[in-house]
């Protein structure tokens, strides 16, 4: 899914929601870069990653509706993914002031991690394509310093010892590839 189908499936999610209370959404991964314009809006990826419902109760009445929406449109059966809600330790502290709006969507709001938290989050993530998500993030010094202290508080928040210590030193060649 490139931006603009990713744009496609959330308007037809909030026309299938129709509910009457507002549901808010938080992207992460690929979707929210491309969607807030930190990584292209070509770059294509398989999934939308959903951090956060608010509501916590939403996210049944969310995702009944985005399976009927990935027939409607020829979607993967798991294009809106919480599979990620297990590791809501991995936000960084603050990220609710940082949030950025993508769009209102009838009843359904949808936002996405910002840049900076994004960068943090694929470098704990390290796998190919978030180092490759990163440098397209063109990465400032102070991009890396926020890194750097987010990982130091992932013990605290039950982040495995061995997961932080790969993420520093995934951080440390990027920082000495910046240079």
């Amino acid at each position: 899914m490139d931006a603009s189908i990713i744009q496609r499936a959330f308007e037809a999610l909030g026309d299938r929601l129709g509910t009457r209370e507002p549901i808010e959404v938080l992207l992460v991964g690929g979707a929210a870069g491309m969607l807030t314009g930190v990584l292209s809006a070509s770059r294509t990826t398989v999934d939308c990653e959903v951090m956060v419902y608010v509501r916590d109760d939403a996210m049944g009445t969310v995702e009944l509706a985005a399976d009927a929406v990935s027939e409607g449109l020829g979607l993967g059966p798991r294009w809106l993914n919480s599979d990620v809600q297990l590791r809501r330790d991995a936000l960084p502290d603050g990220w609710e002031e940082r949030k950025v709006a993508v769009g209102r969507f009838g009843n359904l709001r949808v936002f996405a991690a910002s840049r900076i938290d994004l960068i943090a989050m694929k470098v704990l993530g390290g796998r190919a394509q978030d180092i490759e998500d990163v440098w397209a993030m063109r990465p400032e010094r102070d991009d890396f310093e926020f890194a750097g202290r987010y990982l130091e508080g992932l013990s605290a928040k039950g982040t495995l010892a061995e997961q932080i210590t790969e993420a520093r030193d995934l951080l440390e060649v990027l920082e000495k590839g910046r240079s």
